[in-house]
């Protein structure tokens, strides 16, 4: 799903505009894509769709503060090159050496309280020990942002913050090697980046000089009733299934219900699922979303279809009398 989850930035800016890593807008991407899976596996084990939900939210999490980490991994490098260097009386250490190993976010990054439990709690040796930490860090010595850097001679806290931005952006995001490793890793991994890197970016963004060790990452969930959310909603969309067969097979008028693409299905599923047990989200709201999922996840002409569908289904289901929304 590489290329498919770059289809939308909209989307994608809408999953990092909360202040929670983990919010409404990623779950039901999440539980949408854990659906798909459930059929694509046979749909026998409702139990392991539980399974799988919890450890791809934990693992988003978990992406989340390993990629922060590695900036802590690239100073650390840094610091034990220059000292390497002042063992063995190098006469002329190189500057940007220094200046890595000197900056102001990074070390405030490192000091991180929340990072640091993390970091104590995991073993990150398979990154900071890796081939890709060292010849990231020969490439960032190479690179034209560390020049401008060094010659704009202006070493303060915001400088090396941008600094260590633009390192992220242009080297780090849409790494392939970087993608190889995390996959090894982590099988969960796979197709987050472009999300979480999205978050790490935020966070760097939001950090500043007067926050020290305790300076806030992005929370997992918001609240309880976030948590909560994402397995209710996962039970309601596994259990609409008999629903969307039929409202799908009824209103498919110029498509072969056969024939559609299944991941629209899928999402038209949780739709439904939303508007029958969630009465507290708006309709308006809960239609949009699983549009603007349809645009970022499937086909160039899914927004359109899963958006008739939904409309069509929500005018059924008011007149019914069983459609309890929130306008």
């Amino acid at each position: 799903m590489g290329e498919e989850m770059k289809k939308c930035c909209n989307f994608a800016s809408r999953l990092t505009a909360k202040p929670t890593m983990i919010n409404r807008v990623l779950i039901r991407l999440k539980v949408v894509q854990v659906i798909y899976a459930y059929y694509q596996n046979g749909g026998q084990n409702p139990a392991q769709a539980e399974r799988e939900l919890a450890q791809s939210l934990d693992s988003a999490y978990s992406l989340y503060k390993t990629l922060l980490f590695l900036p802590v991994a690239l100073v650390r490098a840094a610091r034990k090159s220059v000292a390497k260097q002042t063992r063995m009386h190098v006469e002329h250490i190189s500057r940007k050496e220094v200046l890595i190993a000197e900056n102001r976010f990074l070390a405030q990054l490192e000091t991180n309280a929340e990072l640091d439990t993390f970091v104590q709690s995991n073993d990150m040796s398979w990154l900071a020990d890796s081939d890709f930490v060292k010849d990231l860090y020969a490439e960032i010595l190479e690179s034209d942002i560390t020049e401008e850097y060094l010659q704009e001679e202006r070493f303060d806290y915001e400088a090396d913050r941008d600094f260590c931005k633009k390192i992220y952006k242009r080297l780090i995001e849409d790494n392939d090697e970087l993608d190889n490793l995390l996959e090894e890793q982590n099988i969960y991994w796979n197709g987050d980046r472009n999300l979480i890197d999205s978050f790490v970016l935020k966070t760097i963004r939001s950090f500043s000089e007067n926050g020290g060790e305790y300076q806030p990452l992005q929370a997992e969930f918001k609240d309880e009733e976030d948590r909560r959310f994402a397995l209710d909603l996962l039970h309601a969309g596994l259990s609409v299934a008999p629903e969307r067969e039929k409202f799908v097979a009824e209103n498919c008028r110029r498509w072969d219900p056969s024939r559609l693409a299944f991941l629209d299905v899928i999402i038209i599923q949780a739709a439904i699922a939303e508007m029958l047990d969630f009465p507290g989200i708006p309709l308006k709201v809960t239609i949009n979303e699983y549009v603007e999922m349809a645009k970022y996840l499937s086909t160039p002409a899914s927004g359109s279809f899963v958006n008739g569908m939904l409309d069509t289904i929500a005018k059924e289901l008011a007149a019914q009398g069983r459609l309890n929304k929130n306008e």
